[in-house]
């Protein structure tokens, strides 16, 4: 069974602006997990989460 997380914790972990990541949701930048609705609520994947921050963390940035 799937762990949700609330769309709040997932912003919290990335320590975004909200506007920031409301507009990664609505346009999927960088291939962020489609969120999951339930209601008015909006949740997302623990481990689809996870997973896409871990792609992030084992690519080291560029040091040009």
């Amino acid at each position: 069974m799937k762990q949700l997380i609330k769309s709040e914790t997932v912003r919290g972990k990335l320590d975004m602006p909200r506007s920031t990541f409301e507009r990664h949701v609505k346009l999927r930048t960088n291939s962020l997990p489609s969120p999951i609705y339930i209601g008015r609520s909006r949740f997302f994947d623990a481990a689809e989460i996870d997973a896409w921050m871990a792609g992030f963390t084992s690519h080291p940035a560029n040091d040009a």
